[in-house]
C-alpha cells in the first residue's frame, strides 16, 4: 500500500479467484459427465436384461396362445358331437375330449428385472418415456389376464369336475361301468362346455392385447 501497489494486487487476487472458480466449474463438469456415463451405463444394462426377460415373455405367450387355442378346438370338437346321433359317437373320443377339458392356459412371465427396477425407484434412469409409461402399465395389463384364467380355472373345478366325476371312470379296473355317452343329454355339461369356449376365446383376444405390449416394450428397448 506504500508503494501505491493495491490495484495490482487486487487485479492480481481477482485473477486467482476466477482461476479457482474456473477450476471447480471443470471439476463439476468432469464429475458430472462421469455420473451420466454411469447412468448410461446402468441403463443399458437395465435395457439389456428387460429385453432378455420381454423376449422370453413373448414365447412364454406364443406358447400360452397355442395351448388355449387347442383348448378352443376341443370344445369346437365336443360341441359337434352334441349336435350328432349317439350312435355315431365314438365313446373313446368323447372322453378323450372331455378328460381334456381341464388343459387350461396359465402365463408364468419373467418380471426379474423389472421388479428390480421399480422397487428400487430407479425407472426415471430410462430416458425413453414412451417406455417408461409401457413399463408402468405392464403389471396392471397383466393382472387382468390372469385374472380371466383364474375364473376359467375357477369355473371348471366347480362345475368341470363334479361332471366328469360321474360320467368318467379314472380308475381303468373299476367294476363299476358308466356310459360316457350319456354325457350328450347332459344339458350342465353342454352349457359348461359352451362357457369354457367362450371364456377361453376371451382370453386369447386379451393374450393377443398382451402380445402388442410386449412388441412395444421390445421396439421401445431396442
Amino acid at each position: 500500500m506504500e508503494k501505491n501497489k493495491t490495484g495490482k494486487y487486487f487485479k492480481y487476487a481477482i485473477g486467482e479467484i476466477i482461476l479457482v472458480v474456473i477450476g471447480i466449474l471443470i471439476a463439476l463438469s468432469i464429475n458430472n459427465w462421469n455420473e451420466k456415463r454411469k447412468e448410461a451405463d446402468q441403463e443399458q444394462k437395465i435395457l439389456k436384461e428387460l429385453k432378455s426377460d420381454f423376449s422370453y415373455n413373448k414365447q412364454e405367450l406364443s406358447r400360452n396362445i397355442k395351448k388355449v387355442n387347442a383348448l378352443i378346438k376341443r370344445c369346437d370338437s365336443l360341441i359337434v358331437l352334441f349336435g350328432l346321433n349317439k350312435e355315431n359317437v365314438n365313446p373313446n373320443e368323447l372322453v378323450k375330449l372331455t378328460m381334456s377339458l381341464s388343459a387350461y392356459s396359465t402365463i408364468d412371465p419373467s418380471n426379474g428385472a423389472l421388479n428390480d427396477l421399480l422397487s428400487s425407484g430407479n425407472l426415471n434412469i430410462i430416458k425413453n418415456d414412451s417406455l417408461r409409461m409401457q413399463l408402468s402399465r405392464w403389471f396392471g395389463e397383466l393382472d387382468d389376464v390372469k385374472e380371466d384364467e383364474k375364473r376359467l380355472i375357477d369355473f371348471g373345478g366347480t362345475y368341470l369336475n363334479p361332471i366328469r366325476l360321474e360320467y368318467l371312470n379314472y380308475n381303468p379296473n373299476s367294476r363299476l361301468l358308466i356310459n360316457s355317452i350319456e354325457l350328450l343329454e347332459n344339458r350342465k355339461f353342454e352349457n359348461t362346455v359352451m362357457y369354457i369356449s367362450k371364456s377361453a376365446s376371451y382370453i386369447v383376444k386379451n393374450y393377443q392385447i398382451i402380445d402388442r405390449v410386449i412388441d412395444k416394450i421390445l421396439n421401445e428397448i431396442n
